[in-house]
């Protein structure tokens, strides 16, 4: 019996934990938004740390190959550290892919005219391959594999050099075929590049094909990936963690550096990550796993790059098993074998072993991926290199607009939890739509609104000229009726640092600066308008400006307009598109409403399935209002909020349910000064 259970005199505690810790009131911004680019994880929310992250995987804003959702997405990683972001492409849109798989195809070496078999004289053992002739010498090139007529392609061997005083072919190891004398020859591939084509998931890539070695695929589709490469050189360092007592490697070509390389229009690569030290095999000879002998993490080339790229993935396949002596393979087969794969990704010019002078391939370059057959005839993304505005945008209109929603079926099921907020997995402030058509935007005004926990930054739906075409808009295009969204106007020309060019950019980018900066350095409550707090620092030339009765108009439309005085350019309203008669039509209102919808739930959760005593629900009554008093106007002077609450809690028996009624009166803005000059 355990001592615990002995009846001894004693005095036995038991603990319960009943308490309750307040949450703190300063929470970084997460923001959601939708892009259009040439890279990266597609259909799916990725989140985002940092603008460096954001370049690595996307790339960097262009207006010539992103949508002005890329420009967003970076300003507001300048000021938050939390952005979920979705690439959207089409459904049909192929992932780029390549497989290294063995060959037995084989063909026949001939010459002109004719065509004329052409003879050589192999001789087992040896690395010298005699031409009959000259035709027949000058049909095969460096480089090329062979073997004499009745071996196989498993005796191939690699020309390396050519002598044509005396036309001998030069292998790169001995023949280790059996048959000599003069035979006709084959050509061949010991090791080929292929790719499977039409694949639209990682779930489509094969995993047991009897051939394939190893399948790689991008992670993300597109064209873009059509110009990835893996490559490397061989590692000749690790390979001495196995040797013999004399010292003497037990595993050639066992190891490799390999990265993940961009191959630019003029023939150069630039490396986009590692390189990494690799193993071909995941065990050797003996069947140990090899690992690092510092970290203990797997050296295997599909765990080293699933584990640490962010372009490609990789998955084995059975003919893996041949590059390690298992089995009926001996380790002179299993030597050549990973030689021959070597090869095939090592970097031209680069020398794999320099007794044997095998000739590198240059590494292995993905193809088949394509943006979509929605896409035919067009060019991603929106833009095009004229004028900056959205050419022919209806084609990806409805992807975002999905997006946006929260119904697009995404690759991993992330997107579809964009709009849970009764169990959130995400948990956004700012909904980002700027820069996208009225249809498309009224996406993520939905998405604010059905979640009630967080605000939408939005513009009419195109750059116009005129304050009179955004009220039309307002009425006909985004005739919106929300406290959970804000919408802004006036296009404005900015300088682009990423192409060192002047483009016009939607108002919610500036809008979204605002918003961030006022966050970080008041409150979330803090109105964001104002000579200060609105103020736009950059210079930027607005698609029109507004007089006096312009201005009234659009406010009367709820619409956030830019004032230009001598004193500086800023942001002049801060109202929500809710038409009502309402405090929830001040934005720094809505924000803290939202604010506390999304963080009350987290106070209260745990009480959920506990008995309704009298103790239960009087937390619920003390957690609410203790989290509410930290933002009366007698508290500190950052989170004055409301001038008073009430908190109301009754528990009904019927239904099980507990109510908590909470009544709450902000403080305004102020909005107008009126002075009195009075002379006597």
């Amino acid at each position: 019996m355990p001592v615990t259970d002995r009846r001894e005199p004693a005095v036995y505690v038991s603990i319960e934990d009943a308490s309750y810790a307040a949450e703190s009131l300063e929470t970084g911004r997460i923001g959601y938004i939708v892009t259009l680019c040439d890279r990266g994880p597609h259909n799916r929310v990725v989140t985002l740390t940092s603008r460096e992250q954001f370049y690595k995987l996307f790339g960097q804003p262009n207006y010539r190959r992103t949508s002005q959702a890329h420009y967003l997405a970076d300003k507001f990683l300048q000021y938050s550290s939390n952005l979920l972001l979705v690439r959207a492409m089409p459904d049909d849109a192929y992932w780029a892919n390549k497989n290294i798989s063995t060959s037995t195809s084989s063909t026949k070496i001939t010459y002109l005219p004719g065509p004329t078999d052409a003879t050589f004289t192999f001789t087992p053992g040896s690395k010298d391959v005699v031409a009959s002739n000259a035709s027949s010498f000058n049909a095969v090139a460096v480089g090329t594999w062979i073997f004499a007529d009745g071996d196989t392609v498993a005796d191939a061997g690699q020309v390396v050099a050519k002598n044509l005083a005396t036309l001998t072919l030069t292998l790169d190891n001995n023949y280790t075929g059996t048959v000599s004398g003069t035979k006709v020859g084959y050509s061949c591939s010991p090791y080929i590049a292929g790719s499977t084509a039409s694949v639209t998931s990682e779930a489509q890539m094969p995993e047991a094909d009897a051939t394939v070695v190893w399948y790689f695929y991008a992670k993300g589709a597109g064209t873009y990936y059509n110009n990835i490469k893996i490559m490397g050189v061989r590692n000749v360092e690790l390979e001495k963690m196995y040797t013999d007592t004399n010292g003497v490697v037990l595993y050639k070509y066992l190891f490799m550096d390999i990265g993940v390389y961009y191959l630019n229009d003029d023939g150069t690569t630039t490396l986009l990550e590692g390189p990494w030290s690799v193993s071909l095999t995941r065990r050797n000879a003996f069947g140990s796993t090899i690992k690092d002998l510092t970290s203990g993490t797997s050296l295997y080339i599909e765990d080293a790059i699933n584990n640490n790229s962010n372009f490609v993935g990789c998955i084995s396949a059975a003919a893996v098993d041949g590059l390690v002596a298992v089995g009926a393979t001996t380790e002179t087969q299993a030597t050549k074998r990973r030689l021959q794969v070597q090869l095939l990704m090592t970097v031209s010019g680069s020398t794999v072993d320099s007794s044997t002078g095998s000739i590198a391939a240059g590494g292995v370059q993905f193809e088949n991926g394509t943006d979509g057959t929605v896409n035919t005839g067009r060019t991603l993304p929106m833009y095009n290199s004229t004028n900056n505005l959205e050419a022919d945008r209806d084609y990806l209109d409805g992807q975002v607009l999905l997006a946006y929603q929260g119904a697009m079926v995404s690759v991993d099921g992330s997107i579809e939890q964009i709009p849970e907020c009764v169990y959130p997995w995400y948990q956004p402030d700012y909904i980002i739509t700027g820069g996208y058509s009225a249809a498309v935007q009224n996406g993520g005004r939905y998405l604010a609104s059905y979640r009630q926990d967080c605000i939408h930054l939005g513009d009419t739906g195109a750059k116009v000229t005129t304050y009179s075409a955004d009220l039309t808009a307002r009425l006909n295009d985004v005739p919106w009726n929300d406290w959970t969204s804000a919408l802004y106007v006036q296009y404005r020309k900015i300088f682009d640092a990423f192409t060192g060019e002047r483009i016009w950019m939607n108002p919610v980018y500036h809008a979204l600066e605002r918003h961030l900066y006022c966050d970080g350095a008041y409150f979330i409550a803090e109105p964001v308008a104002g000579i200060e707090k609105g103020a736009i620092a950059e210079p930027i030339e607005l698609a029109y400006k507004s007089n006096h009765t312009e201005r009234g108009d659009l406010m009367d439309a709820e619409l956030n307009c830019i004032i230009v005085e001598p004193q500086g350019k800023y942001i002049l309203t801060q109202f929500t598109t809710w038409k009502r008669l309402s405090v929830l039509k001040r934005l720094h209102v809505a924000k803290f409403i939202a604010y506390i919808r999304k963080v009350i739930p987290t106070l209260l959760k745990d009480i959920l399935q506990r008995r309704a005593t009298q103790y239960w629900i009087g937390q619920a009554q003390f957690r609410v209002a203790n989290f509410l008093s930290k933002f009366l106007e007698s508290s500190v002077e950052r989170y004055s909020v409301l001038k008073s609450f009430n908190v109301a809690v009754s528990f009904d028996d019927v239904a099980s349910e507990l109510n908590v009624i909470i009544d709450v009166t902000p403080i305004r803005a102020i909005e107008r000064i009126n002075v009195f000059i009075i002379v006597h």
